[in-house]
């Protein structure tokens, strides 16, 4: 029989002692940012999607008093946050197929996840069903910014995000086609950089992070150099 597979880059102890336990460029500070754009009354139905360790989950219910659940695919990043608080309301559930009745949330929040995402056309379809109209997504992730070459990233470890970059036409283009009306859209790259910046401090390189041998030739450092990864916030309401 196969054993267990091996920790994803997201699951990996080397990225969290840099990231901390938000995981992400910007942590909870760009969420707060969404979040006073969305105004969500206190008591409001949100789901985390990909809620990792728990930390934004719990910064939902503290601070904002919403009635947030958590969600993600991995055992171990909810063995995690269960560690953290046990009382915290988790389940383990794909973005693909969300245990969640249709048109019943205020807000789903979905951070550095759909990247990652095998089949987004599923989740595309699940964060649509779950929202009630006008409902919010707050969507955090990574975009190409050099549009035409986001294909090259196709070399990098599937559970690395930045294999997920398109381009921002594509991201809005798919909030449109779902009935999704975008409200804000903010470029937070920096945020991206100062993340990829520490983190090659403390590892040099990222491909030595990956542990990826495939990742460190310089095929594809000029591929991640021609799509010019960034990192976008947005906002956007069910119609």
């Amino acid at each position: 029989m196969p054993g267990p597979r091996p920790p994803a880059l997201y699951e990996s102890p080397a990225l969290q002692a840099v990231t901390g336990p938000a995981l992400r460029p910007g942590g909870l500070e760009l969420t707060q940012r969404a979040l006073f754009f969305c105004g969500l009354p206190a008591g409001a139905r949100v789901i985390d999607i990909g809620c990792g360790t728990g930390e934004t989950l719990r910064y939902l219910r503290q601070h904002w008093r919403l009635r947030a659940v958590g969600l993600d695919r991995s055992p171990r990043m909810l063995h995690q946050a269960r560690r953290r608080d046990p009382h915290l309301p988790l389940a383990e559930a794909d973005a693909a197929c969300l245990p969640v009745r249709d048109a019943c949330l205020s807000a789903v929040l979905c951070e550095c996840v759909l990247s990652l995402v095998e089949d987004r056309d599923a989740a595309w379809r699940e964060i649509l069903r779950v929202l009630a109209p006008g409902g919010l997504l707050v969507l955090a992730d990574i975009y190409a910014r050099g549009p035409a070459q986001a294909a090259g990233l196709a070399s990098l470890p599937a559970d690395c995000c930045i294999r997920g970059a398109r381009p921002r036409d594509e991201w809005m283009d798919r909030m449109r086609r779902c009935g999704l009306m975008l409200l804000a859209w903010e470029d937070h790259s920096g945020a991206l950089k100062r993340l990829a910046a520490r983190l090659v401090f403390a590892y040099g390189s990222l491909p030595a992070l990956w542990g990826d041998s495939r990742a460190c030739g310089e095929g594809y450092s000029a591929a991640l150099r021609r799509a010019r990864p960034g990192y976008f916030l947005a906002v956007a309401r069910k119609e």
